[in-house]
């Protein structure tokens, strides 16, 4: 009889287990997902790749933005890595700044991390590498302008996606 009277109790105990632990994860999971730059200013002017202090050995290239305590790197870097082994993109050159170096340069940036995408030495893009929390190749942003399959008639600021960043402060 003692028994039966614990089964609510426990039973109790264990749902709510389940509705926190749930609420925690999902939490957790997607507090840094949301809009790209939601209200949170970009660089108004555009950058070169000789503000940036990188020569144009390539007729494409990439500069990607990571803040080092950003959690969604590793989202970001995973997607770089099948780009990487992707053939089509083998002649990309490819540099790593940090927000702080690129503001320095005269270019702030609402979020990392981000990319962004040179061609003939001219900024086409700026923003998140793909859409959706995971940074998957599948939702890539910039595979169709490094594959030129969307040509760009000039600067895309892109702070409309959502995806996992970082806002700088």
């Amino acid at each position: 009889m003692l028994h039966l009277r614990k089964l609510p109790l426990a039973l109790l105990l264990f749902v709510s287990w389940i509705v926190v632990s749930s609420v925690l994860l999902f939490y957790l999971g997607n507090r840094h997902y949301g809009t790209f730059a939601a209200e949170l200013p970009w660089q108004t002017g555009s950058v070169s790749l000789q503000d940036l202090a990188i020569s144009a050995t390539e007729p494409l290239q990439l500069v990607h933005v990571f803040d080092e305590h950003c959690v969604c790197n590793t989202r970001a870097r995973a997607h770089i890595r099948k780009l990487n082994i992707n053939q089509t993109f083998a002649g990309t050159a490819q540099h790593f700044l940090s927000p702080a170096k690129l503001l320095a340069h005269g270019f702030s940036l609402p979020a990392t991390p981000a990319v962004l995408i040179f061609f003939n030495g001219e900024l086409k893009y700026a923003g998140p590498y793909a859409s959706g929390v995971m940074c998957a190749v599948d939702d890539s942003l910039i595979v169709p302008i490094l594959k030129q399959e969307l040509m760009l008639p000039g600067l895309w600021l892109n702070g409309d996606t959502t995806a996992c960043r970082c806002p700088i402060p």
